[in-house]
């Protein structure tokens, strides 16, 4: 029995369309929140706004040494002074990067600063919320809330 083109074609479209509505929930619940992150971090940085930064950051002593809860702290008067201390221009988003760990999952968003040179923004999850992990020892000579990244495809 041959099926008519008009299922196929309807057919297809019904793949398309079902294909297309998936992705958009795979951007809006797992790859956007930590860009939001980013980018409310950004902002706040830009308005030199310390209350929006002390909600949107959390600091971290080390995020390879067990990658467990104990590491992250709430930020300090100190830390976002520091912080706000820093001169700071806009970069760009180039690619996000998944890390696993322990306890809790690490997103790098792999940043390009004005200039050209390359860092990871680091962001996860804490109480249901994506938070910016700013180093508590710089890990960047140029700004705090950098962390050293290797470009490697």
């Amino acid at each position: 029995m041959k099926v008519p083109a008009r299922v196929s074609i309807l057919f297809f479209i019904g793949i398309f369309a079902v294909g297309s509505t998936a992705l958009g929930y795979y951007y809006y619940f797992v790859y956007s929140p930590p860009l939001k992150a980013a980018a409310q971090f950004m902002d706040a940085m830009e308005a030199r706004n310390d209350a929006a930064l002390r909600s949107i950051v959390i600091v971290s002593n080390d995020i390879d040494s067990g990658r467990n809860e104990e590491n992250l702290r709430e930020p300090t008067d100190e830390d976002i002074q520091k912080l706000l201390s820093d001169k700071f221009r806009r970069g760009r988003i180039l690619d996000q990067r998944k890390r696993e760990g322990n306890t809790r999952d690490y997103d790098y968003l792999v940043y390009r600063e004005p200039d050209g040179r390359v860092y990871a923004i680091v962001v996860t999850q804490v109480d249901g919320r994506f938070r910016v992990v700013i180093p508590d020892v710089p890990k960047s000579l140029r700004h705090r809330y950098l962390w050293d990244y290797t470009w490697t495809n």
